[in-house]
């Protein structure tokens, strides 16, 4: 939907205390900021520029392959139910994605060692 009529101002989209904006220039430093991505299109631009495509994955895969959960164990009960948000499907964990793109000889990030999903951009 990135050319549907209600994005023609773009995607950007910023989120401060559970309310949602599209202003990134206010407020600076206190607001998460997001955007719609085609990784497809992403992939395509890296690749056309020489550059390889390392993985692509959720942020789920991504960071529990870099090693989150051994370290959320070793947090007090409230810190971990908020990393956990990170790696839940129903939260950020599959909403997200996580694109590398790397110049020169193609090497295997760890972060997609399990879920690499680059077969389907």
């Amino acid at each position: 939907e990135y050319y549907h009529p209600q994005r023609h101002m773009g995607t950007v989209m910023c989120h401060q205390g559970h309310l949602a904006d599209g202003d990134p220039l206010v407020a600076v430093g206190l607001k998460d900021i997001t955007a719609h991505v085609n990784f497809t299109a992403m992939a395509l631009a890296a690749q056309e520029a020489g550059l390889n495509v390392l993985g692509y994955t959720t942020q789920a895969h991504f960071l529990i392959n870099c090693g989150l959960l051994p370290k959320m164990e070793q947090l007090p009960q409230a810190q971990r139910a908020t990393a956990a948000k990170l790696i839940m499907e129903h939260e950020m964990g599959e909403l997200f994605k996580v694109l590398a793109v790397g110049a020169g000889e193609p090497w295997e990030p760890v972060g997609f060692s399990h879920g690499d999903r680059s077969h389907r951009l």
